[in-house]
């Protein structure tokens, strides 16, 4: 702007140069002099205040939460607050521009976009009880945790249909990925019987059967589905040389039914119920118990916000896990805790039918 300012007085001397007789006063040069000193001294003043505002954009009050980012982390990485209002003040102390949000599993719940180097920016709102992620610089960096904890002097949040929406799309994108793969496993089996490939044939079923395992959750409750989870479980177990004909259209109608459906939390914690509770007392399969430890942990941070003590539990058993997986032992009070959080997390009947 000044460097135009400037330009144009050079301009309009060259176009109208001032005739030879024609003087101006010393006073009018001092006047002259002194409005473009204020004009200069007001530019430098927006510049300078533009920059602070830049710089500086939310003031961080007794109250808040501040929070710093950089491109690969964020201080501090790990927060507990209680539930209610919370108000952070985030500044950007990295070297481009970044955001930071607060997520609910695959869901952002609250963001602020956009904050330049050395800029702060406040996001103010109102977290229920739980376990949330929190982004640290760019998307690829680790995240770090916010942890809001209930107050012993309100009562438990019900859940609402909308509370279930994260965990529904997180596990959706799960089972899409693993219908997917199972997909490329018969693919492979497919190939390998075609060129009489014994050895690739059999490692292909094998994965093909522990992919529909980690599928089997999701048919629970669900008639039509579990009869085609069946029918494709009986063809993998069929191993004659004309059996596997059979298999692709069974694989295409159970993974068409799958995509179709929407699995809510209380079907997943029955699915993963199922399957570890044996009914001729045999130990659950390493699969198995996988599947149902993927859905536990998927849903620990709703559960923690309407039964911390229950998540805490849970969290104790999938620990114990690994060490102790006897029907009864850990798996059992896996089993036993997966059924109190299926309660816990079940929807009230208005809200299922809305």
């Amino acid at each position: 702007m000044l460097a135009l300012f400037l330009a144009g007085g050079r301009q309009e001397q060259a176009v109208a140069a001032p005739r030879p007789e024609t003087r101006r006063s010393p006073r009018l040069k001092l006047a002259g002099i002194g409005t473009l000193l204020l004009a200069c001294g007001g530019i430098g003043a927006f510049v300078y205040a533009a920059g602070t505002g830049a710089r500086r954009g939310a003031e961080a009050g007794t109250s808040d939460i501040v929070i710093a980012i950089t491109d690969r982390t964020c201080q501090p990485a790990s927060l507990t607050i209680p539930a209610g209002k919370a108000s952070f003040v985030v500044t950007n102390r990295g070297e481009r521009v970044l955001e930071w949000e607060i997520l609910d599993g695959v869901m952002v719940l609250e963001e602020r976009e956009n904050i330049a180097p050395g800029q702060s920016r406040r996001l103010t709102t109102q977290l229920h009880p739980g376990e949330y992620a929190i982004t640290c610089g760019l998307l690829s960096a680790p995240r770090g945790r916010l942890i809001v904890q209930a107050s012993t002097t309100q009562p438990r949040p019900a859940m609402t249909l909308m509370d279930m929406v994260g965990p529904a799309a997180e596990y959706r994108a799960v089972l899409s990925e693993r219908s997917a793969a199972l997909g490329k496993a018969l693919d492979t089996l497919e190939q390998a019987q075609s060129d009489g490939d014994a050895q690739t044939s059999d490692i292909a079923r094998r994965e093909a059967v522990a992919l529909l395992h980690a599928l089997h959750p999701a048919t629970a409750d669900d008639a039509e589905l579990d009869a085609l989870f069946g029918k494709l479980q009986a063809a993998l177990a069929d191993h004659a040389a004309n059996a596997v004909s059979g298999i692709k259209p069974a694989a295409e109608a159970f993974r068409s039914a799958l995509a179709r459906r929407t699995t809510l939390p209380d079907t997943m914690l029955a699915g993963a119920i199922n399957l570890l509770s044996s009914p001729d007392g045999e130990t659950a399969s390493p699969e198995d118990i996988a599947a149902a430890r993927d859905i536990a942990k998927l849903l620990l941070p709703l559960t923690a916000r309407v039964d911390p003590a229950l998540a805490g539990r849970v969290r104790t058993d999938l620990v114990a896990l690994p060490d102790d997986a006897k029907p009864g032992g850990a798996l059992r009070a896996l089993a036993e805790d997966l059924a109190a959080m299926r309660k816990a997390l079940a929807l009230p009947e208005a809200e299922r039918k809305s």
